[in-house]
Formats: C-alpha cells, sequence, structure tokens
C-alpha cells in the first residue's frame, strides 16, 4: 500500500540563506581537523561559527545576545590576562573559538537525527501505544517513553508525546480531573527526558563533558550513568505514587493498536548509531564525539531513504506506483538542502555552545597552569565532585545553563587529579548534575514546553513540582559519585575516553 509524499519531501528546491551554508561547512570542517586532520581545518570552522552568529545576530533573541556578550567578555578577558603572562593573544582566540565550533558541529550533527524523525510515523505509533496503558502502567510508561524519545528528539519529545496527551478525550473527566491526569502524565515525560542528560552520548552533554574533563573514561562511565536514569526514573514513579495514592485514574480513550514490540526499532535506531560511532571511532580515530559528529548525519539519511519504501506521490511527472528508488538520490539532496535551510533555526544553541566553549578555552589560558587546584587544595578530595550537582542546581535557577558552568569548572580543573580528585569522579559528578540541573531549572527549554502543555509557569512546573523528586535524586547522586571516585581510585580509571 502507498502513501503520500510527506510535506518535508516537497520536490521544491530551497533557497540556501548564506547563514545555513556557513553551518554546513563548519561540520564539515570540524570533522576535516578531528578526523583527517587537515591543519587549520579547525580554526576555519571556528572562524565559520563566528560568521554563522554574526549573520543570525538580529535575529537573536535579547537574552541570547546578553549571553554572547557576557560569555565573550570574559573570554577576551582571560587571553589579556594570558597574554601578560606570554601567551599568545591570537592562538588562543582561535582555540576558544575551535572547541565552539566543535560542539557547535555536534550540536548540527544530532539535528540531522531530529529531522529525519519528524517524517517517521514510527514515534507517533510508539507514543499512542505509551498513552493506551491502563492506568496502573501509564506514568511508567510514559516516563520510559520519554527517555527513549528524548534519546533521539531532546526535548521535542516533550511537544511530540505532548501533542498526544492533549488530544481532545472522550469520557466524563471534570475539569480538576483532566488537569490533575495533564499533570502527571505530562510530568513523566519531563522526568523521562531529564534522565536522558545523565547518560545519552546524542547529548550535548557529553561532548561539553569530554572536553571539559579530557581525561576521563566516558566508555566506562557511560554505562553507570544510564543505570542511575533508570533509578532517577524509578523515583520519579514512586514519587508519583505516593503523591496521588488513593486518587482513582481514568482509564484510557481508546485500546493500543500496536505491541509492545512497536517501540524495539526506536531502541534499535539507537543501539545502531552507539555502535557506528563506535566502529568509526576504532577504524577512524579522532575520538568518539567526533564520531558521533561524522556518523548520525550518515544514519539520518538512511533513516530518511527507508522511510520512502511505498511512497508512491513523488512530484509532477511521475505515475502513481511508481518506485522510489531511481529518484532516490535527488530527494536526499533536496532534503539535504532543506535541512540546511534550516539550520539558522539552530542559532541560539549554536551561540551558547559556541560561547561557552570559547570562554572555558580562554578562561583556561588565563588561569596557572595547576587552575584553582591551589585554592582548593585544602578540601577534602571527594568535596569538590559532591558539590558539582547542587552547584548546576543552584545556577539553574538564576538561567546559567550548564554548558556554561560546566566549562568553566573544566577551566578551573584542568588537573584533577593532581588534587586527588579522580577525573571519573568529576565528569561522572557532571553528568549526574546536569541532570538535576535540567530537572530543577525553569529556564530550560523542557520546562518551558512542559509547562506551555499545561498552562502554568515554568517555575511551578520544575522547581516545585520536581522539588521532592529532585531532592530524592541528588540523594542518590551523592552515593554514586562517591562510589565511582572509590572504585576510580582503586582501579586507577584515568585513560580517556
Amino acid at each position: 500500500m502507498t502513501r503520500p509524499w510527506p510535506p518535508l519531501f516537497a520536490a521544491a528546491r530551497p533557497s540556501l540563506p548564506p547563514s545555513g551554508v556557513s553551518y554546513a561547512l563548519l561540520w564539515l570542517a570540524t570533522l576535516l581537523a578531528e578526523i583527517v586532520p587537515v591543519p587549520h581545518a579547525g580554526d576555519a570552522a571556528g572562524l565559520l561559527l563566528l560568521a554563522f552568529l554574526i549573520l543570525e545576530w538580529p535575529r537573536q533573541r535579547r537574552y541570547a545576545r546578553i549571553v554572547f556578550v557576557a560569555f565573550c567578555a570574559t573570554g577576551l578577558a582571560g587571553i589579556a590576562l594570558a597574554a601578560r603572562h606570554h601567551a599568545a593573544p591570537i592562538g588562543l582566540f582561535l582555540a576558544g573559538w575551535r572547541r565552539g565550533a566543535a560542539l557547535a558541529a555536534f550540536y548540527f550533527a544530532l539535528a540531522t537525527l531530529r529531522d529525519a524523525a519528524e517524517t517517521s510515523p514510527l514515534f507517533r505509533r510508539s507514543g499512542r501505544h505509551l498513552l493506551a496503558q491502563p492506568p496502573g502502567r501509564r506514568y511508567a510508561a510514559l516516563t520510559a517513553g520519554g527517555h527513549l524519545f528524548g534519546v533521539i528528539l531532546s526535548y521535542g519529545a516533550i511537544d511530540l508525546l505532548g501533542a498526544l496527551v492533549h488530544r481532545p478525550q472522550r469520557g466524563t473527566l471534570s475539569p480538576a480531573e483532566g488537569a490533575l491526569r495533564g499533570r502527571r502524565m505530562m510530568l513523566a515525560i519531563y522526568r523521562g527526558f531529564c534522565a536522558t542528560n545523565t547518560w545519552n552520548p546524542l547529548n550535548v552533554m557529553t561532548a561539553v563533558v569530554t572536553t571539559a574533563v579530557p581525561t576521563a573514561p566516558m566508555r566506562f562511565l557511560l554505562p553507570f550513568a544510564f543505570v542511575f536514569a533508570l533509578l532517577m526514573l524509578a523515583i520519579g514513579w514512586a514519587e508519583d505514587r505516593l503523591r496521588w495514592r488513593g486518587r482513582p485514574e481514568p482509564a484510557p480513550a481508546s485500546k493500543a493498536a500496536d505491541g509492545w514490540g512497536v517501540h524495539a526499532r526506536l531502541v534499535g535506531l539507537v543501539a545502531f548509531v552507539m555502535l557506528a560511532a563506535e566502529a568509526a571511532n576504532g577504524y577512524l580515530g579522532g575520538g568518539l564525539i567526533a564520531s558521533v559528529t561524522l556518523v548520525v548525519p550518515v544514519i539520518a539519511l538512511a533513516w530518511i531513504a527507508l522511510q520512502m519504501r511505498g511512497i508512491a506521490r513523488l512530484g509532477p511527472g511521475v505515475s502513481p506506483g511508481a518506485s522510489a528508488l531511481p529518484a532516490l538520490p535527488a530527494w536526499l539532496a533536496r532534503r539535504s538542502l532543506r535541512f540546511i535551510a534550516r539550520a539558522p533555526a539552530f542559532r541560539a544553541e549554536a551561540l551558547v555552545l559556541g560561547a561557552s566553549g570559547f570562554m572555558g578555552v580562554a578562561l583556561g589560558g588565563a588561569l596557572p597552569r595547576a587552575g584553582l587546584a591551589p585554592l582548593l587544595g585544602s578540601l577534602p578530595a571527594l568535596a569538590v565532585p559532591l558539590a558539582v550537582p547542587p552547584l548546576l542546581m543552584l545556577t539553574g535557577q538564576i538561567g546559567l545553563n550548564p554548558i556554561a558552568v560546566v566549562a568553566l569548572i573544566g577551566a578551573a580543573l584542568p588537573d584533577p587529579a593532581s588534587l586527588g580528585i579522580a577525573p571519573a569522579a568529576l565528569a561522572f559528578a557532571c553528568m549526574l548534575g546536569w541532570a538535576l540541573g535540567v530537572a530543577v531549572t525553569p529556564m530550560s527549554a523542557s520546562a518551558i514546553t512542559t509547562a506551555r502543555w499545561l498552562h502554568v509557569s515554568p517555575w511551578r512546573v520544575s522547581t516545585v513540582w520536581n522539588a521532592g523528586f529532585a531532592a530524592a535524586s541528588l540523594l542518590l547522586a551523592w552515593g554514586a559519585i562517591a562510589g565511582v571516585a572509590f572504585a576510580a581510585r582503586g582501579l586507577a580509571l584515568t585513560g580517556g575516553s
């Protein structure tokens, strides 16, 4: 059976804005620098990022402009201080934007996978199955779905599932019962997404932590962080059951058309991306982050090609029922151009990533080789990693992005082992703290999206409703960080990622 050509497959060739072309060339230059490597390609990527940000400056929001000015001013002050200690200011400036470009290229690659997911019916089928679960399983199903969808779609998972949650329902729910139902379901999805920030290799967190603590063994840490994410989901489920015990839950409006097997292909997609990145890193080198930056767009194109099976209406002049295979290269080229045309929409993310990377490198160059280690030397070695999660939670309350905070931690502690701090423990603390910070900050895109669906303030969703969940997760995080610290000390886990 054939199906119509989806809107994003439209045949019209899009016009390419200069900023979108700059972002695409930035991605390419980063790969040439990290994997080939081509001399000065990384510097070119940094300059292309600056060009992109300058071209998109008129369309940036006021908050993003303030962040950019503040981060760049801090970085330039760091370069000025470094120049007084005979450092090369131009070299440090280029190195900072080279780091920022690598982070922005990583985000560009991840966005290609989300773009491919937009035209895949698999996500909506999976979402409808989750919502059709009986009351006793609904929270667990939705929080697991928010987690799985979040791995691929980032906070777009909240919008996709939120639209399904808030479809008109048949039944006799009162407005109060409907509001409570929506709150519990949306919090399940929101918490599921937040937990992805502990371990997801397809998340900006992984790239930022890897660059901030480059000697940390990320391959060792990611499985442990995944276990912690599952425990976070369990804490959310327990909090929901305790808070609303005795409250009747409405039955689903419809029965599930699919079985649990509908989710297997999404799990397989995530596993395949991770295995492909590992294989690329083993064959080409360049590090895991560079490998993800390379393979994800390739997998996204392959996924789009698979979506073309059974599509009949290819455009003018193509007969119904015709095979899509002969037109495949042209359609993939058009889809790629359409994605580049949409790249300027990533302006805010590219600004925060790029400016944070620049600031972290510039401040690192201004600080002594040991960073702030002499000032922290009197503290117990475990105190610094344990302080990271509450630091990220508190700074999130004032709108400071975890990208910037973790970059500053990396600049302040370039060699954590000099303080007796295992790099694994510091990186693990950043990973868990990142998720906790996202869970309680009212200024994250995930909190704002959830609040919009519930018609309440982001502060109520994140800081008020999530307070108990976040407090219990913080206690668990402290125990997990201490465990990793002791394990790292015993096993001397200081190898690279």
